[in-house]
């Protein structure tokens, strides 16, 4: 099974070697880590550039400044794995995080898989067995995803992100994974809880990348006004 990695990166001099470094020395191989430069000018794609020559599983996608749900986007859409994985440029996961989600996704053959969070911060929940949620209470309530919404918290089944059309809005920076990780919470026929695979946040002040322009208040409005109207049917 092929685990797609998607990293939008944008300034990430200072933090991707150990994002890389943790997903290259994953206990699970069978990977593709898909990095997407957003127009850094701190000299991180020739990091990755590195990598690349000594690890084939590693692709870099250069692009024009355009944000990072746009970056996202490029690296959804160029992903070929089974699941795919969205990582920010600054994190980190256990180095057996996708070992575990592996053996559940095999388990449970769900839409999305839900792992556990290191954030000191925040109290994320903590799972002590793989369970299948189905229902939209307990796909909520079980995982917190009220509260909690990031989509670098998930693993996703790339045929149930497809047929659904899910991905991030373009206009929206900072909010971004709400409208994504929610949606695909509310149409996954199936969540389920994968104990002991860590996602480590750092959090700093680049995670979000640069915006390229002012945002379209407009253009926001609609994109908001659409997610209301989805969740109330």
């Amino acid at each position: 099974m092929l685990i797609s990695v998607v990293v939008p990166m944008y300034n990430a001099s200072k933090f991707i070697n150990k994002c890389i470094e943790h997903l290259i020395h994953q206990t699970y191989t069978k990977l593709e880590i898909i990095v997407i430069d957003d127009g850094s000018s701190d000299g991180c794609g020739k990091i990755i550039e590195e990598y690349a020559k000594k690890d084939k599983r590693i692709r870099l996608i250069t692009q024009k400044n355009a944000g990072v749900s746009t970056a996202s986007n490029v690296g959804l859409l160029a992903a070929k794995g089974e699941y795919i994985h969205i990582h920010d440029h600054d994190d980190f996961v256990n180095l057996d995080y996708f070992e575990k989600m592996v053996n559940a996704a095999k388990l449970t053959n769900a839409d999305i898989l839900c792992g556990e969070v290191n954030q000191p911060r925040y109290n994320f929940p903590v799972f002590d067995k793989i369970e299948i949620l189905t229902s939209l209470s307990d796909k909520i309530l079980v995982t917190r995803a009220n509260k909690f919404n990031p989509a670098w918290r998930y693993v996703y089944k790339t045929a149930f992100l497809k047929k659904n059309k899910i991905l991030f809005e373009p206009s929206l920076q900072g909010p971004q994974d709400i409208i994504f990780s929610k949606t695909a919470i509310i149409l996954a026929n199936t969540i389920a809880t994968v104990p002991g695979a860590v996602y480590n946040v750092i959090n700093t002040p680049t995670a979000l990348g640069k915006r390229v322009k002012k945002e379209n208040n407009n253009e926001q409005i609609n994109v908001w006004n659409k997610y209301y109207n989805f969740v109330m049917e």
